[in-house]
């Protein structure tokens, strides 16, 4: 494993968590924010930096970054489908996008390319 992607990654997935949530008080008007708002953000941002670390797939990495952030954007925001579908739909097209930013981080900027296992 590439000690130095995981951790490009696992950064990279912090802040989207904070922009996230910075996102979030923009639209709603830095309305009072619960800490399980924070907690599953930061949690599934980190998961998602992780996955995107770890996997090996023999895809474009842009295209990598963008499937793996809507997977795991979805584990989040079906919670949000009884509040709305904008809600459901903004924080999984956020989730794809900090996938690809991400994978466009690691790889293109920071050099560190993901592993594929032969």
């Amino acid at each position: 494993m590439n000690t130095k992607r995981l951790q490009i990654c696992i950064f990279g997935g912090a802040l989207a968590a904070v922009f996230c949530l910075l996102g979030r008080q923009i639209i709603y008007g830095f309305t009072g924010i619960t800490m399980q708002t924070i907690a599953h953000t930061v949690a599934n941002r980190l998961l998602l930096g992780f996955v995107i670390a770890i996997s090996s797939w023999r895809i474009n990495h842009l295209v990598h970054g963008a499937l793996l952030g809507f997977l795991f954007s979805l584990s989040v925001s079906i919670g949000y489908l009884p509040e709305g579908l904008i809600d459901f739909a903004a924080y999984t097209l956020a989730g794809t996008f900090y996938g690809v930013l991400i994978e466009w981080l690691s790889t293109n900027l920071f050099s560190a390319p993901k592993s594929v296992v032969t």
